[in-house]
């Protein structure tokens, strides 16, 4: 699930058209992650730092309480490292920056579920 009220959800997607298996959810907003989280389960979110309504933070504090287990990475734009920590201590599993090359996003996902 790509969680980001930017462009991000289209670049990650056609990443994905090419993997067997994927499908690619969007959320515009920590409250519509929240609520697809509860109905979808996906594998793996990625989560926007800077977002409307729910910031990425809450967003995750949010997930983390319906399923301690849910595997996070933060993608963001925002360099503040302050906020970057502070995802890794509520439970993100890693972080990338914005932009990327696609096969550094690739790279990421491999380290946090495995193969996908």
């Amino acid at each position: 699930m790509i969680v980001d009220d930017a462009e991000l959800a289209r670049d990650i997607e056609s990443l994905f058209l090419h993997q067997a298996g994927c499908m690619v959810v969007e959320a515009s907003d920590g409250i519509d992650a929240v609520h697809k989280y509860q109905e979808i389960r996906p594998v793996l979110v990625v989560l926007d730092l800077i977002m409307p309504r729910l910031n990425g933070i809450q967003t995750l504090q949010q997930l983390k309480k319906i399923d301690p287990a849910v595997r996070v990475l933060v993608c963001t734009a925002a360099d503040d490292y302050r906020m970057i920590d502070l995802a890794l201590r509520e439970g993100a599993l890693g972080y990338i920056i914005k932009p990327f090359l696609g096969e550094e996003f690739l790279k990421k996902v491999h380290e946090i579920i495995g193969d996908v």
